[in-house]
C-alpha cells in the first residue's frame, strides 16, 4: 500500500477494530473489522420507559454506543411506542429515536448478551442490568438487587447506560468476569472511599443546569459530553448557548467513537456537523474554526465562564488557563490497546497548573509497534513504512469510555451549581473501577457559570 492508501485506511478504520489489530489478536485489518460485524447485543426495556426520561436516556445511550461496536445489530425489546421524553426537538416517539440512533426493534434470532433497563417482561439469557439513583449509576448481574432507578440527575442514567455498553462489549470479547460483576460510581463523590450502591455518596436533587459553555474539541470526548448535556431536562433549550471549537473534519473513523456522528456527515467540519445536531434539538451554537493557542483571551462580557476541553493535544492542553476562563474541565482517555478503557479528568485552576501537567515532551506517545501480525503483513506486502508507522500510532478508542468521561465532565459543572467543590482530579480504569481515585479541587474560586433552574 502506498502512503496515501494507508492514510485513507487510517481515516476510515474503526478505532474499536484497531484494538484487535494492536493487541495482535487479529492477523489483518479485514479480520478485525469482521469481528465487529459479528457482534450483536440486545436491550430489554421495561414499562418505565413510558414515563421516565432517565430510563429513556439510559436506553438511548446503550443503543447509540452499542451500534458502533455491535455492527451485527442492537436489538431493542419492549414497548417503544411511547412519547420521547428527552432530547427536545420535534415531537416523536421513543421508537423513532431508537431507530434514528441505529437500533432495531425486536429480539435477535439467537441469544446475545443483553442489557436490562427497568422491569423488563423478557430477560436475556446472559447480561447485566443498568441501574441508577440520585447521582449514582452502574451495572449489576441480572439476578442482583438494583438501586431505585429514580433520579433527577440525567448523567447518572447515562453513566449506567455507558457502563452497561462497556460490559456487553467485554462479554462479546470473552472476558471471564464480564456479566458476573457489579460496577459503578457516584458522580457526586467518585472517589473509591464512597460505595456507589449506598446513599451516603449521594448529593441533592438537581436544581440547575448550565446554559453557557465553551466546548473545545468535538471528537470522542466533546461529543460524549454534548450527548449527556442534550439528554438533560432543560426547561428552556433556546436559552442555552454553546461555543463549539474545532478545526477537523468528520472522517470514516469518526463515527466509531464520536456519538453525535451519523451517516451523512462524512467530510463535514465537525463544528458544523455537531451544530446541526444541537440546533435540531433546540440549542443555540456559535462556531470557532481556528486552533486553540496562547493568543486566545476570554471576553468577560459575552464569552462563557466555563471551558470544557476534550482535545488530544498536549500543547493546547498546556495553554488551557491562558485565556482566563474562571473554570476549566478537561479530560483525556487511554490511546493504546492496553489502556483504552482508562480516563483522567482535571479541573482548573488547581494546585498544579496545566502548563506543568503538559510541559514539553511530558506526554509524548510511545514508539509504534510494527511487530504485530497485522502490521507485519502490511509491511511484507511492501506498504510505505512512514504511512504504516502513522497508522500504528493512531489511537484506539471505544465510545463507552468517552461517555463515562463525558458524564464526569458535565457533573463537575453541575456540582458547582449545587454549591459543591468539583474534583481537581479523577483517575479511573473501567477494568478496575474499585481502584479509582478522586481529589477535591481546593483552589477554584467562587464564580457564576451561568445557569437555568430546573422546573
Amino acid at each position: 500500500m502506498t502512503h496515501s492508501e494507508i492514510d485513507r485506511l487510517r481515516d476510515t478504520l474503526s478505532r474499536i477494530a484497531k484494538v484487535d489489530l494492536d493487541n495482535g489478536t487479529a492477523p489483518d485489518v479485514e479480520t478485525a473489522v469482521a469481528r465487529l460485524r459479528e457482534h450483536r447485543i440486545g436491550v430489554f426495556a421495561g414499562p418505565e420507559i413510558a414515563s421516565s426520561g432517565a430510563h429513556q436516556a439510559a436506553l438511548l445511550t446503550v443503543v447509540n454506543i452499542g451500534r458502533r461496536f455491535a455492527l451485527g445489530g442492537v436489538f431493542v425489546d419492549g414497548d417503544l411506542d411511547v412519547p420521547l421524553l428527552v432530547l427536545g426537538g420535534p415531537a416523536r416517539s421513543l421508537a423513532d429515536e431508537v431507530v434514528a440512533q441505529g437500533g432495531r426493534r425486536g429480539r435477535a434470532d439467537d441469544p446475545v448478551p443483553g442489557v436490562v433497563i427497568g422491569n423488563a417482561a423478557v430477560m436475556p439469557d446472559r447480561g447485566v442490568a443498568a441501574t441508577f439513583e440520585g447521582w449514582r449509576g452502574g451495572i449489576v448481574p441480572l439476578a442482583d438487587a438494583r438501586l431505585t432507578d429514580v433520579t433527577t440527575v440525567t448523567p447518572a442514567a447515562v453513566l449506567a447506560g455507558a457502563l452497561a455498553a462497556a460490559e456487553v462489549f467485554a462479554m462479546l470479547r470473552g472476558e471471564v468476569e464480564a456479566g458476573h460483576r457489579s460496577g459503578g460510581l457516584s458522580l457526586w463523590r467518585p472517589d473509591r472511599s464512597h460505595d456507589w450502591t449506598v446513599a451516603a455518596g449521594d448529593g441533592p436533587a438537581l436544581a440547575a443546569l448550565p446554559n453557557h459553555l465553551w466546548i473545545l474539541g468535538l471528537g470522542h470526548l466533546g461529543q460524549a459530553f454534548l450527548w449527556t448535556l442534550m439528554l438533560c431536562p432543560y426547561p428552556d433549550r433556546a436559552a442555552v448557548r454553546l461555543v463549539l471549537q474545532d478545526t477537523d473534519e468528520v472522517t470514516g473513523s469518526t463515527e466509531s467513537t464520536s456519538i453525535l456522528t451519523q451517516v451523512g456527515m462524512l467530510g463535514m467540519r465537525k463544528t458544523r456537523a455537531v451544530a446541526d445536531v444541537l440546533e435540531r434539538h433546540g440549542f443555540h451554537t456559535t462556531l470557532m474554526e481556528r486552533p486553540f493557542d496562547g493568543s486566545f483571551r476570554r471576553r468577560a462580557e459575552d464569552d462563557p465562564a466555563v471551558l470544557v476541553c476534550g482535545v488530544d493535544n498536549a500543547l493546547a492542553r498546556s495553554q488551557l488557563e491562558e485565556p482566563g476562563f474562571p473554570m476549566i474541565v478537561e479530560a483525556g482517555i487511554g490511546a493504546s490497546a492496553q489502556d483504552f478503557r482508562a480516563l483522567r479528568l482535571h479541573t482548573f485552576p488547581s494546585t498544579k497548573p496545566a502548563s506543568e501537567l503538559w510541559s514539553e515532551g511530558a506526554h509524548a506517545r510511545g514508539a509504534a509497534d510494527l511487530s504485530r501480525p497485522g502490521y507485519r503483513r502490511l509491511s511484507d506486502a511492501g506498504s510505505d513504512i512512514c504511512g504504516l508507522t502513522r497508522l500504528a500510532q493512531t489511537a484506539v478508542g471505544a465510545p463507552f469510555v468517552g461517555t463515562v468521561a463525558g458524564c464526569l465532565m458535565l457533573v463537575q459543572v453541575l456540582r458547582v451549581l449545587a454549591g459543591d467543590a468539583p474534583d481537581a482530579l479523577v483517575d479511573l480504569d473501567l477494568r478496575s473501577m474499585k481502584s479509582r481515585r478522586a481529589v477535591t479541587n481546593v483552589t477554584l474560586a467562587a464564580f457564576n457559570p451561568g445557569f437555568q433552574l430546573v422546573a
